[in-house]
């Protein structure tokens, strides 16, 4: 049985975007893969810091007023990532809670990974969340 030259045309057609959509799939695909991965070293990078700050706190009944505090009893050093161009330590709520803040332009658009011991955020911050990472970390659009 011969296919007609119009059965062709559509069928080759078809065949096209079937390869043109298996295409956009594979990078969108590759693309959430490569996020997720920038995301996990970050976050596997500087989880040790979060379980430092939560120990310091316990401990002393407040925050540490810098990472530098945490040396060496809680943690060998601070950790840096080449997938982090800032990182940032800050005590807030009035001295009640602790902030890290990394900030990376390993992914477009550069991104804010925040964790707070007080998990509380303003509603301006709450309309630029992206996405909750691992519980703890908060992603903010710059």
């Amino acid at each position: 049985m011969a296919l007609s030259r119009r059965t062709k045309q559509v069928l080759t057609v078809v065949a096209a975007v079937v390869v043109t959509l298996a295409a956009v799939f594979a990078f969108e695909f590759y693309r959430a893969f490569e996020k997720f991965g920038v995301e996990d070293c970050i976050h596997a990078t500087f989880y040790p810091v979060l379980n430092a700050l939560d120990e310091y706190e316990h401990d002393h009944g407040a925050p540490a007023a810098s990472l530098a505090q945490l040396v060496p009893k809680y943690i060998p050093q601070i950790p840096s990532s080449d997938l982090v161009d800032l990182v940032e330590y800050s005590v807030v709520d009035g001295g009640q809670a602790w902030q890290l803040r990394l900030h990376s332009v390993a992914l477009n658009p550069p991104r804010s990974y925040y964790c707070r011991s007080s998990d509380n955020y303003a509603v301006e911050e709450k309309a630029r969340m992206i996405i909750r990472y691992h519980g703890r970390w908060v992603v903010l659009k710059d």
